[in-house]
């Protein structure tokens, strides 16, 4: 007990906590570390065959390209789980070997597909969550919390890839922060990471969550938009564009206003077997460049 100048007595509740770490129950769980599922976690029940593929009748449904509809089965048995190829066309891969059935073991990592790796984690609810949150980490862009230009083009190329095989459309827009070298100069660096950090949530806020928003260089971000064609992309890109001018950045006691450009590209049905991913973001770097010849706070396409 410790009494203060004032008299009155400040008290340390004693607490005792739920459970220590060893005492928490463990369990097997996929965790997804790269592919359109990223970050995704799921519980391995104990004994059950969990099939994994691309198809409706996969228990976890991956959408990445060379995933067959039954692709592989991981079935948990205590601290690892059984690993077997159902068939695939293009393999099961345990650290670059291809399989046809293994025993994992915690920390195991499978690739499968053309873009989607997972790992057998065998560990309690808590320490799991931290290892999905330290894997997301290294794929979210530090300043600003949206994914980086490495998750970027990963995602990117599993969309395509998906988009080509079940023909759906495939927007991307490029956003360029319009002279944000004068809001550095002018109020300083700090100011423009803050004006930064209020466009990336300007982005998060306006798309879907099956959407990517990523900064891929210093004032550019990029967004990709599954299944959504031309006029959805541009009326998107309107809203994006009218939101970020109407954002007032407040820093050092002062309003700071921006605005941004946009290059938008989609993958056309009757040109897609001639077209690559480069070619996507090529398209929409040209209709970005094309905008800014005619001034900044445009959309070009």
């Amino acid at each position: 007990m410790a009494k203060s100048t004032s008299n009155s007595v400040v008290r340390t509740s004693v607490t005792m906590p739920s459970a220590t770490p060893g005492d928490l129950p463990k369990s097997a769980f996929m965790l997804v570390l790269t592919g359109t599922r990223f970050g995704e976690l799921y519980k391995l029940p104990p004994g059950r065959v969990v099939r994994i593929g691309r198809g409706d009748e996969a228990d976890i449904k991956l959408d990445d390209e060379g995933i067959s509809r039954l692709h592989c089965s991981l079935e948990a048995r205590g601290a690892e789980a059984v690993l077997r190829d159902l068939g695939s066309q293009n393999g099961t891969y345990v650290g670059g070997e291809r399989t046809q059935e293994r025993v994992l073991v915690d920390g195991d990592r499978v690739q499968i597909g053309a873009a989607t790796t997972f790992k057998l984690a065998y560990a309690d609810e808590v320490e799991v969550n931290y290892q999905r949150r330290l894997a997301e980490i290294a794929l979210r862009d530090p300043l600003t919390g949206v994914y980086n230009r490495r998750h970027f083009g990963e995602r990117l190329t599993a969309e395509f890839a998906a988009a080509r095989r079940y023909g759906r459309p495939l927007s991307l827009i490029l956003a360029d922060v319009d002279h944000l070298n004068r809001v550095n100069e002018a109020h300083g660096r700090p100011a423009g990471d803050e004006v930064l950090r209020g466009v990336a949530q300007v982005l998060q806020s306006l798309v879907r969550g099956a959407d990517v928003v990523a900064r891929v260089g210093g004032d550019e971000f990029a967004v990709l938009l599954r299944e959504t064609e031309l006029q959805g992309a541009q009326t998107l890109s309107e809203r994006l564009r009218q939101t970020v001018e109407e954002m007032r950045t407040r820093f050092d006691g002062k309003e700071i206003a921006v605005t941004a450009s946009f290059g938008l590209a989609v993958d056309v049905q009757g040109k897609r077997d001639r077209m690559q991913p480069r070619e996507l973001v090529e398209r929409a770097e040209r209709a970005l460049e094309r905008g800014k010849e005619m001034g900044v706070n445009r959309i070009g396409s």
